[in-house]
């Protein structure tokens, strides 16, 4: 009968503390799950042309005029497709909002910073639907035009990544078979 008594008791006693997990720790304190979200295609946008792209890119320019010189046709078509594919990135990015994990790392130096001034847990893009459904009740903190400024875009690419978020993503279909 000790046995069964102690039992209950323990169950009891863990089922309390699971149910106090993420509770206040003083009554009246509210403790709020943040998110901070993010429109990628302002960021593809924002960063199409700012001196992170314009490294990003210098690599493969070199690489290209090097192999160009030297006559390596090889080599002159595998950095043409790498070229094309990086091009072909930064569509789907820009217009049907595919991840842009790659350029928020041309600035992960700054993100800590960015997150901690918003008091956010995360970054998720505002188009990731399976990632944000797993926090539904968290408050989320629209931190877009911060990662753009942190980017340092020119004035246009600036007003570009501000006025495609006044427009829905195209399907990423359709993205795929644009034509520069």
């Amino acid at each position: 009968m000790n046995q069964i008594l102690w039992a209950a008791c323990l169950a009891t006693f863990i089922m309390t503390l699971a149910d106090s997990v993420g509770e206040p720790m003083h009554p009246g304190e509210k403790t709020t799950y943040r998110i901070g979200v993010y429109d990628p295609r302002a960021i593809a946008v924002a960063f199409a042309g700012s001196e992170h792209f314009k490294q990003w890119m210098s690599g493969l320019h070199a690489e290209y005029k090097k192999a160009k010189a030297a006559g390596d046709q090889k080599r002159v078509e595998e950095l043409e497709a790498e070229g094309a594919a990086r091009q072909r990135r930064l569509h789907t990015q820009a217009f049907s909002a595919a991840p842009v994990d790659d350029i928020l790392e041309q600035i992960e130096d700054r993100l800590p910073s960015i997150k901690q001034k918003a008091n956010v847990s995360s970054l998720e893009s505002k188009w990731d639907k399976e990632k944000l459904a797993k926090h539904p009740s968290a408050d989320r903190v629209d931190l877009t035009m911060e990662l753009i400024d942190a980017l340092n875009p020119n004035e246009r690419q600036r007003k570009s990544a501000i006025e495609i978020q006044k427009h829905k993503p195209i399907p990423l279909e359709q993205v795929e078979n644009m034509k520069d």
